[in-house]
């Protein structure tokens, strides 16, 4: 410390340990977490709304920036009557770069007894002060601390993908999340709009992609500009994704000539059917549509797709056969290549830069191509040592329901960070040959790190939330918080990696994000109420120490075609497992105080007790809020686990704050009921186990068993 300063590079709980008298001082919660910041005494007072000067910044624009950002305080923080400080905001370069991956990010906040100001190096820079900002006025409790910080995000492509084919998503959700995106920082909305499911974009063009493919699901041309204005405003880049030649069945369904001969013998070929690269109506058509979806969407950046072909895809096709002979085309990826060759062209005429899935670089490609990194973190190795800038997604897909510190800690230039022994596809692929296919063409092996050069080609990471059990009630709680802790992997140095730190931060961030306007907390209470018309309390105290299963283990639509049914209905959103809360804020809350309990400080062991003797009491109330309810009996088995080890728990806080050993029978049945509850939790902890394992009965854990392991282990511990 000097001149009353305190410095801390990382905002985090073992930086604010260190801090000495300026610990208060420097608690704000911040996230993501910014590269510098130092806290002196004092603190602002809130008496009333900010009064803002803008300067440099661009008009309309700042305006709404700003009034956007006074709502959003009053709601967090509804200041007085009186005279509120002043707050002023600087833009070193109006509009360079904006909306680009060039946009100017950086930042610098100061807060003292003047006032607030924000020097930002660019519009985008201003949005992010501005959110930082928003934060500290939550988390200060009607005062700002006085602090310099200076930040700038690691990588410059931070986003999320949301799945619309699979089940649509209405203008109003999307918008909910573009807004939540701008509170932490993310600024690229990947939008897949076409797949086997859904066309959900109208083309005037080509009419029947909506009128015949969409189920009557889809955003007019007018709503496609709408949201793309409401994200430009917010910081927010909208990339589309149109995906070809697989993944169109939607397409293949309105405009069949299109189609490829698909090998009947093909699981996967079946239901994933390709456009015919040999026909050339097909780049006709491709020509048109892409021309007109171009139009709609500014952005430099449009994503093809381009993953999952399969050999059955085109191997049957005697017209596919003839083309590559005549093209000297010896394998499917060449005739791929062939493919995105055309259509790159296309864009090119469009001025479009293309992003596709991996596969797109399985042969050499234009350097220009930005390759989207989806499967293990050796792809995102393979393409930046083939000169591509990549975007990672490898270890970042939402909606396979791991926790947000299982994402949070995979850098994405971290080439050991995400992936498969050879030995588990191996099992995959024994389990199920379709199960096996997206494991095709990789090398599988240790690979070695990225040298500085080649860790400068990753543009930076995306969490994709794929559909198939998310619907538009359901995707504000699929994607947050996880997306915001993916917003703090994107944007802050790589040394800030403490989970528990991220746990406590991510509480109240979520906190703040529903409080302005995201639906999780209302779409589970809603869920619950309809799961048990008047029982809803008793399923949310259930629902509240349970997690989904992970790795597609709850997607039973799924598991029938791995099994042979290739047309399963659709499988309804309706149980427990969908309401179940991937990251639950009270389990958080409970292994903080475990830890604390763990490590000898028996003040937190009243309100852990509180808890768990709410989960152990709830069992019965389940058990009646069940009864002729078939969604909440496959429960029943959960409920009484939950309750199980809630009892081990409370009886390992008896011995600790008694300090008196567990008897062996005790130790015995304590041992039984976590050991039973952790085998559950693991059946789905790696994608491969899904396919070799029983999964626990209705689709979840108990997700407080941790936090029970280690206080029952401190207390066996008693001699």
């Amino acid at each position: 410390m000097r001149g009353g300063r305190c410095v801390a590079r990382a905002l985090t709980a073992a930086t604010i340990a260190v801090l000495g008298p300026c610990a208060a001082a420097a608690a704000p919660v911040l996230l993501p977490v910014p590269q510098t910041i130092s806290v002196t005494r004092g603190a602002l007072r809130l008496d009333g709304p900010f009064r803002v000067a803008v300067a440099g910044c661009p008009q309309p624009w700042a305006g709404k920036a700003v009034a956007r950002f006074q709502t959003d305080v009053a709601r967090l923080r509804p200041p007085g009557a009186g005279h509120g400080p002043v707050l002023g905001i600087h833009c070193a370069a109006p509009s360079t770069g904006y909306l680009t991956l060039a946009a100017k990010e950086g930042y610098r906040l100061d807060v003292d007894a003047a006032g607030a100001r924000i020097r930002a190096d660019g519009p985008a820079g201003a949005l992010h002060g501005l959110a930082t900002l928003r934060q500290l006025v939550a988390s200060g409790a009607g005062r700002i601390p006085f602090l310099h910080i200076a930040d700038a995000p690691r990588f410059p492509w931070r986003g999320v993908m949301i799945d619309t084919s699979r089940h649509f998503m209405s203008v109003a959700t999307v918008k909910r999340q573009i807004d939540a995106m701008e509170r932490v920082k993310l600024d690229v909305l990947h939008l897949h709009l076409s797949d086997n499911e859904g066309f959900r974009i109208e083309s005037k063009r080509f009419p029947k992609l909506t009128q015949v493919a969409s189920h009557g699901q889809f955003y007019t041309q007018a709503e496609i500009r709408e949201l793309v204005a409401y994200a430009a405003v917010r910081g927010v880049r909208i990339v589309p994704e149109i995906d070809v030649p697989a993944h169109t069945g939607a397409i293949l369904q309105a405009y069949p000539e299109l189609a490829a001969q698909t090998d009947p013998a093909d699981r996967f070929a079946s239901v994933n059917p390709a456009l015919n690269p040999a026909d050339e109506a097909t780049y006709a058509f491709l020509d048109g549509l892409l021309g007109e979806m171009t139009a709609l969407f500014p952005d430099r950046v449009f994503h093809v797709g381009g993953d999952e072909v399969s050999d059955g895809a085109w191997a049957k096709d005697p017209r596919i056969t003839a083309y590559m002979a005549a093209h000297g085309l010896k394998t499917r990826a060449e005739l791929e290549a062939a493919f995105h060759a055309r259509v790159r062209a296309m864009l090119a005429r469009h001025g479009k830069t293309e992003i596709g899935w991996e596969e797109i670089a399985a042969t050499p490609i234009p350097k220009d191509v930005i390759v989207h990194a989806w499967r293990f973190s050796n792809a995102t190795g393979a393409a930046v040592r083939a000169g591509h800038r990549t975007v990672v997604s490898a270890g970042y897909y939402l909606d396979m329901l791991m926790g947000a510190a299982d994402h949070y800690a995979v850098d994405p230039t971290d080439l050991q960070a995400n992936g498969f022994t050879a030995a588990e596809v191996a099992q995959a692929r024994a389990a199920s040959p379709l199960a096996g296919s997206t494991a095709a063409g990789l090398e599988l092996k240790p690979m070695p790190p990225l040298t500085e050069a080649e860790a400068a080609q990753v543009l930076g990471g995306e969490g994709p939330l794929w559909a198939e059990l998310v619907d538009d009630e359901i995707l504000d709680a699929r994607l947050w918080p996880r997306a915001a802790a993916l917003a703090e992997r994107f944007w802050s140095p790589r040394s800030v990696r403490d989970p528990a730190d991220l746990k406590r931060r991510l509480a109240l961030v979520q906190g703040q994000l529903e409080a302005l306007g995201l639906q999780s907390a209302a779409s589970r209470a809603r869920m619950a109420q309809r799961l048990a018309p008047g029982h809803a309390e008793t399923v949310l105290t259930f629902l509240s120490a349970v997690a989904p299963t992970r790795n597609f283990a709850h997607n039973h639509t799924l598991s029938a075609m791995l099994r042979g049914d290739l047309h399963p209905p659709p499988q309804a959103l309706t149980a427990p497992a969908d309401a179940a809360p991937v990251d639950s804020p009270e389990v958080w809350a409970l292994e903080a105080e475990a830890d604390r309990v763990a490590a000898g400080d028996l003040a937190a062991a009243p309100p852990m007790r509180a808890r768990l003797a709410r989960w152990a009491a709830n069992d019965a109330a389940f058990a009646a809020a069940a009864k002729g309810r078939p969604g909440l009996e496959a429960a029943l088995p959960a409920s009484a686990e939950v309750a199980a080890v809630a009892r081990v728990g409370l009886a390992a806080l008896d011995a600790l704050e008694q300090h008196r050993p567990l008897s062996a029978a005790a130790l015995a049945a304590g041992e039984a009921v976590l050991a039973q509850a952790e085998r559950e939790a693991a059946a789905s902890a790696r994608p491969v186990f899904v396919f070799l394992n029983r999964q626990p009965p209705g689709d979840v854990f108990v997700a407080i068993t941790p936090a029970v392991r280690r206080v029952y282990a401190r207390a066996a511990a008693i001699h």
